[in-house]
């Protein structure tokens, strides 16, 4: 979830398109944070929780928005009836999430991924995020995704 300058905290891979395919944030809560001092300071903020590097993923900027256009985030069949069905125009809240999400990325907002493997890890992500300006959260469970708080 670039093309903008490596930001504070935002890995190498972040800032420039990616060979990797998109793929479903099962077990992760996802953010948006609007500027770079606010991410800095999430990140920052994530680390200090005892998130660890690995833990936090953050994107930005119009390659990395197209990366996610360009994939459905699932594999197999599930891939095939998600292409499908967002060419006829049959949209669901797992689309419309990631369309959320890619035009974040195209407004070099930043979009920060947490791995939770647990209730305990998803809350305290949850209130680090809140706490920095993070808005859009999202939890995406393996077949479920939670809403915690709106997009602006």
């Amino acid at each position: 979830m670039t093309g903008a300058p490596d930001h504070h905290g935002a890995s190498a891979d972040s800032t420039g398109a990616s060979e990797e395919s998109v793929q479903y944030p099962a077990n992760h809560v996802l953010a948006v944070l609007d500027d770079a001092d606010q991410m800095t300071a999430a990140v920052a903020a994530l680390r200090n929780g005892g998130y660890l590097d690995s833990e936090v993923d953050v994107r930005t900027g119009a390659p990395r928005a197209d990366d996610l256009a360009a994939s459905s985030g699932r594999t197999g069949l599930a891939d095939i009836l998600m292409r499908f069905a967002e060419r006829i125009g049959v949209a669901n809240e797992e689309m419309e999430t990631k369309h959320r999400y890619e035009q974040a990325l195209r407004e070099n907002r930043f979009v920060v991924a947490v791995s939770t493997p647990t209730d305990e890890r998803k809350e305290i992500a949850t209130a680090i995020l809140r706490e920095h300006g993070g808005h859009g959260i999202v939890y995406f469970g393996k077949h479920s995704i939670e809403y915690i708080t709106p997009p602006k």
